[in-house]
């Protein structure tokens, strides 16, 4: 059962605050602190809240949707953590989709204006949304297996607003949220992996079964009802009924086991396939100069081929390309840009081939 707090920073959790990144126009810290093509890819953790005095989004009208953006605007202006304010309809669509793909923004809150607002920090590790699923949905995404981290980052984002009088609580259940599998903690956390080698040798799907007996669960890399491949989540299953540490453990043991699979499953393909992977990667490059449109199931696997066949000494596969090769799977795009996603996943391969 939760209790009305917030709660105590989580064991070795991170500052509450980070750096601003040196860019003038950075990308999301997670992206930006790749260093390789690695199983997790990131960690991310996200409360769900709902105001006291406004129905939730689904049934409030536009005036009562207008009141909880001012409302949660100026939590931010007087806060002391330094916010940038991006209302929805000021954002041109490729600026949503960009959020989204920077996973610092969510396909509802894309196509939820003009009542939403995407709140960044200054470092683009924080995101707070408004008027998505829930009035206010307040996350922290770090790279790498940073679970506990995420946490306690999110917290004190949610404490420097200020609203804990404002959201609506059930001595009962919990925080109370748009979603009954949210209902507790408001908590969910979720890992972000591509595992290539599983899918490749086809134990994909019975390590995930093998890893939900840890406690997490797997799901679509945008959540419930979006594509579960080679790049998907881990998350916890519910918000109630275990505190947030198990939480934390059972998302964070669940990607350490998944992650140690795929490292056996590329140990194995380097060793006994390296050969057959060179000639899947050619095959991906000879496509890509006959295609003129690629979708985003094709632009993963092409990902994952060339993944595999630069670990196995196939041209050079840079940390840059990679994230860039990553990005241009666009997987939950608005409008299918299969045109832009053939042009430049065509151009990035062949960087890869030529070193």
């Amino acid at each position: 059962m939760p209790t009305e707090h917030v709660g105590d920073p989580l064991p070795d959790a991170a500052p509450a605050s980070l750096p601003p990144l040196s860019s003038p126009h950075p990308d999301a810290a997670w992206l930006n602190a790749l260093t390789q093509p690695q199983p997790i890819i990131s960690s991310r953790a996200r409360y769900a809240r709902n105001f006291i005095w406004a129905p939730f989004p689904w049934r409030a009208d536009g005036e009562e949707l207008q009141q909880v953006r001012r409302h949660v605007e100026q939590a931010v202006g007087a806060s002391h953590w330094r916010f940038e304010v991006l209302q929805t309809h000021r954002m041109k669509p490729s600026e949503r989709q960009r959020w989204v793909d920077l996973r610092l923004a969510s396909p509802p809150l894309r196509d939820s204006y003009p009542y939403g607002s995407l709140i960044v920090d200054e470092s683009r590790t924080i995101s707070v949304l408004v008027n998505e699923e829930d009035h206010l949905r307040v996350q922290a995404v770090l790279p790498g297996l940073q679970v506990r981290e995420s946490i306690a980052l999110v917290r004190a984002a949610l404490e420097a607003m200020a609203l804990q009088d404002e959201l609506a609580f059930s001595n009962n259940y919990g925080w109370l949220t748009a979603s009954a599998l949210n209902i507790g903690w408001g908590l969910r956390i979720s890992v972000m992996m591509h595992t290539p080698a599983l899918e490749r040798s086809g134990q994909l799907h019975s390590v995930w079964e093998a890893a939900t007996e840890l406690g997490g669960t797997i799901r679509g890399l945008y959540g419930e009802g979006t594509p579960v491949s080679a790049l998907f989540q881990v998350s916890n299953l519910h918000s109630i009924g275990e505190d947030e540490a198990t939480l934390a453990a059972q998302v964070a043991g669940t990607a350490q086991f998944i992650a140690q699979a795929e490292g056996r499953a590329l140990e194995y393909l380097l060793q006994h396939h390296a050969g057959q992977l060179h000639e899947e990667a050619e095959q991906v490059y000879y496509t890509l100069g006959r295609e003129r449109t690629l979708r985003a199931a094709d632009a993963l696997q092409m990902l994952s081929t060339v993944s595999l066949a630069a670990a196995a000494g196939w041209g050079r596969l840079s940390t840059e390309v990679w994230k860039e090769m990553l990005m241009a799977v666009r997987w939950e795009a608005q409008h299918d840009d299969a045109e832009w996603r053939a042009i430049r996943m065509r151009t990035l391969v062949r960087q890869v081939r030529n070193g």
